[in-house]
Parts: structure tokens; sequence; C-alpha cells
């Protein structure tokens, strides 16, 4: 079965090699399955020849479809969203594709004006609806809840919902909310799928660890806080830094490490009394598991919002496979409930005291017990499994 992958993005995205690169050479290793991945993007050619490579090297097809970003970005994007259908028509009948997989809107309303002749050749669609990126939107990125962009955005994903033959998310919470909105009957084709990782790229290293921290210039005995990936109002920045405050005044043995891409704009926002004891790193995510192994407890907080209930960060995972303590905020998709009986994990509502026990205690925890919660939620074996359940007979 060929498969194609088609997703938008900008020109800074590393999910598709982080997360569903691995995924999908997993499954080609088990199944008798092709995954061809069509990006739409406007990323300079440098990055998208890189992007392929990697692609190659996991043996799947890859193709860059350049977003025009001319005479303007909305401009530019309409005009290339009004000839992708045809891009993707294209390439289904050259590539004898079996399966489309649209991840998200745009792509949704790229392969939803293709219906009949998708429907007249009998070609499934199994959609990636992959949280709630339009109410992360209006959550956090300004989108106006009433505005017609927001009503169109939102009429493109009921219609993919409920045309798809399948639909992927990434919580159970997301599957009963979606079932609210397109009704019960649709029950039958919405799968949870797990955002796996690689146990054997992130892991505990010992070695490895003694070498960051040298380089960090951080003894043995401090205990180091990380946090990786984004940085905007919604993943609370100012609250980890008080957190973190809270525990140094008790005890001086604490550092922060966070890992971003845009260090400048974090750095201004570090209080000066903290300004010591914040280290700010960029690194190529091939080195991102070494400083894992140098960390001493992973940070993963949210404000609260409604587009939480479809969430799953990558990240949760790859703190735990890495040996790492887990700090997370309720209400992120399922996680906040599987995890909150787990003694490697700790779910943050404003409990600061409970939270300093909890750390103190996590000291005995063995970094196999941790990695054994992380293989059991976020394992690519249990990915692996989720996708080949979802998409067998498609």
């Amino acid at each position: 079965m060929n498969i194609l992958f088609i997703s938008w993005d900008s020109d800074q995205t590393n999910y598709l090699e982080n997360l569903f690169f691995p995924i999908f050479q997993g499954l080609q290793q088990t199944t008798t399955w092709q995954f061809h991945v069509m990006q739409f993007s406007w990323a300079a050619a440098t990055e998208v020849d890189r992007i392929r490579l990697l692609a190659e090297a996991s043996g799947i097809r890859y193709t860059q479809v350049p977003v025009s970003r001319r005479p303007t970005p909305t401009v530019g994007s309409l005009r290339t969203l009004s000839t992708g259908s045809r891009k993707i028509k294209d390439y289904l009948a050259s590539h004898n594709i079996d399966c489309l997989m649209p991840r998200s809107t745009l792509p949704a309303w790229m392969v939803l004006r293709l219906t009949h002749w998708l429907q007249a050749r009998a070609l499934p669609v199994v959609f990636d609806a992959d949280g709630f990126p339009i109410q992360e939107r209006i959550d956090f990125a300004g989108l106006k809840s009433g505005s017609l962009h927001c009503r169109w955005l939102k009429q493109v994903e009921s219609r993919m919902v409920r045309q798809a033959n399948r639909v992927l998310t990434r919580s159970e919470k997301a599957i009963a909310i979606h079932l609210q909105r397109s009704g019960e009957g649709q029950g039958g084709k919405f799968y949870r799928v797990c955002n796996g990782r690689n146990p054997a790229v992130f892991r505990p290293n010992p070695a490895i660890r003694n070498v960051i921290r040298q380089e960090l210039g951080i003894s043995d005995s401090t205990r180091l806080w990380l946090y990786s990936g984004s940085i905007g109002p919604q993943y609370l920045v100012p609250e980890m830094l008080q957190l973190f405050w809270s525990c140094y005044q008790e005890n001086p043995l604490h550092r922060f490490l966070f890992l971003v891409r845009n260090r400048e704009s974090l750095r201004t926002s570090i209080p000066e009394h903290l300004k010591q004891l914040v280290l700010i790193e960029t690194v190529p995510f091939s080195r991102v598991p070494d400083y894992y192994a140098a960390a001493d407890l992973g940070i993963s907080l949210r404000k609260q919002a409604p587009s939480l209930a479809g969430l799953a960060p990558i990240k949760i995972g790859e703190y735990l496979l890495s040996g790492l303590p887990v700090l997370l905020s309720e209400g992120i998709g399922d996680l906040s409930d599987l995890l909150a009986r787990e003694k490697a994990c700790f779910v943050y509502r404003n409990n600061t005291t409970g939270f300093q026990t909890w750390l103190d205690q996590t000291k005995t925890l063995s970094t196999k017990d941790i990695r054994a919660v992380g293989e059991r939620y976020f394992g690519l074996q249990q990915s692996l499994e989720d996708y080949m359940h979802a998409l067998q007979h498609c």
C-alpha cells in the first residue's frame, strides 16, 4: 500500500524528521507499506534538501511544493492553495497512491476539492486531525472565533472529519469532542495514535551526561531543570522561573537549562536575579538527546485553554525515555490523567509545596523505572502498533 502524507508548514518546522519519519520508517520495516510525503512549505532550498536527504535515509519518498509568499504571504498562500489540489491529483495518478493522509486543515481543504475524483477511484482518506489547531490559534495566536477566516477553517475541519474514512487524534478527549460535533454515528472512524519516540535515541547516558555538564559548568550535585521546545505565552515561562526560584531559595544547588531556537527573545524575559542561574542553548536535533541525558528534571507546562484537550507533547515522552522525572500541567490531552499516578510524574496545579516534596523524592527513582513509564506511553513500538491498527485494511 502506497500512502501519501500531506502537510502544510512554515520555513522552520522539524516535526517531520523528529516524529513522523521514524514512525513511517518503522511501519515500512514491519509492513508492505510505502510512505510518500508531500510538504507544502516556504522553506529555503538548503532546508528542503536537508529534509529530503533525511527522508531518503529513512526510505521515504519526499516532495516539497513551494508555498508562494508574493505579493504578500496571504495572497501567495491562497494562490498555492488554489493549485495545490491539482498537484496532489497529479501525484496520486503518477505514483499509484492507495491512501491519502492529509495533516490538519489546509491539506484537508485541498483534498476535499478532490472528493468526487477520489470517490470515483475508491481512494480512502485518513485525516490526521492533529489536536485542535484552529482552537489553538484562537487561544494563543489571535484568531477571532467569529471571523470569516475562522468560520471557514472550522467548516473545512468539520467536512473533513465527516468525509474521511479514518480520523487520527492524539487523545481520547479529542475523540469525544469530535463526536459531539460530528455525531455519535461517526465513532467507528476515530483512532488515537501515540506520538512515539525511539528509546535507542532518548536514553540515559552517563558518559555524555558528564561531558555536557562539564561544558555547562554544572557540578554533579546540582539539579538541572530542562525545558526543550518552542517559546511563547502558552508555555508559561514566568511560572516555570518562579517555581524554579522557589526551589532555589530552599536549596541553591539548582540550575535551569532552556533548549530553544530563539535564544535572544527568551533572554530578555529572564529576570535579573536569575540570569546567572539560567542557561539558554540552541543545538541541532541530533544533539538534543545528549542534553536531555545531562538533566535531572523535564518541564512541560502549558497555559490552560480548550485546545489542550487534543495535545500530546512529544517532549514528555523524550524526557521520560531519557530517565527524567517530568513536571506537567493538568488538562494536557489524556496525559495528566494517565501520568498523575506515576511516581515519575507530577501534575502541577499551583501546588508548590507538593512539588518540592515530590522533587526531593525523585532522587530515589531509578532511570530504569522512569524509562519504563516512557516506553509504556510514548515508545516508538507503541506508535507503530497504533498506526497499524488505524491503517490496516484502509
